[in-house]
């Protein structure tokens, strides 16, 4: 028998954040709020980290994870982040700015464990690593960028639950078994792959697996130049998507 998942939410001041579905609630309100994927990030991280003062390279590295980023970036989502959070400028009620230090979560924060005997929600997928088969160690740059993108795409696609980036991501080299990592990612469904440069293109292979009954659903190549990355990116989502719609048709 499985073991029972757990499933984490976050609950301070008049949000509810459910860390597994990647959703926002506010008290009062019927609907959950529209929050962007980056955006979705630094709010989980603030959280999982209230009360400590998080300096901006730390902030930089857990959000933009193997990428060089100007801290222009970081500033504008964390602007995002207070509006979402309906703070007021000066009000401070959520982020504090520590000047010349970096920020700090201040809300009280509470977590709570609920436990599914399910072994995960069936519409839910975590975006592993992709790894480079190539020789050019720079391309692991573009390899972590392709299954971010990914990440980021399907998450804006209804129906589909998408596990956060710093759960999925922290998996990497963990567990050989797909069974185990969709545990303990509470995730049915894992998209892994690779890419491998020739010359001036990228190939790039994804596939799609079903956690629960450690089986293949789905797998698909892609050749691109390495200039055009982003539209395989964009198909691959789509088909990822697409693959996992059928699966649950089919259930």
């Amino acid at each position: 028998m499985d073991a029972l998942a757990p499933h984490v939410i976050y609950e301070f001041g008049d949000f509810r954040l459910d860390a597994g579905r990647r959703v926002l609630h506010v008290t009062g309100e019927p609907r959950h709020l529209a929050v962007s994927p980056q955006v979705f990030e630094a709010m989980l991280f603030f959280v999982e980290h209230a009360g400590e003062l998080l300096g901006k390279d730390r902030l930089l590295t857990a959000l933009w994870p193997g990428m060089v980023v100007e801290e222009n970036s970081l500033n504008r989502v964390v602007s995002s982040l207070r509006r979402v959070l309906r703070e007021e400028p000066g009000d401070n009620r959520y982020i504090a700015t520590v000047p010349g230090r970096g920020y700090r979560f201040v809300a009280d924060v509470y977590r709570v464990s609920q436990h599914v005997s399910q072994p995960s929600p069936d519409d839910t997928v975590a975006v592993l690593p992709f790894e480079n088969l190539g020789e050019r160690g720079g391309d692991d740059y573009i390899a972590r960028g392709v299954a971010e993108n990914i990440l980021y795409r399907l998450a804006g696609v209804a129906g589909i639950a998408v596990v956060a980036q710093t759960s999925s991501f922290g998996s990497l080299g963990q567990d050989p078994d797909v069974r185990q990592i969709g545990r303990r990612l509470n995730a049915r469904y894992l998209v892994e792959g690779s890419l491998q440069r020739h010359g001036g293109r990228l190939r790039v292979t994804a596939q799609l697996v079903d956690a629960f009954h450690g089986t293949h659903v789905w797998s698909q190549r892609f050749d691109c130049v390495a200039d055009d990355v982003f539209a395989a990116e964009d198909e691959i989502a789509q088909s990822v998507a697409e693959a996992i719609a059928a699966s649950l048709h089919s259930s």
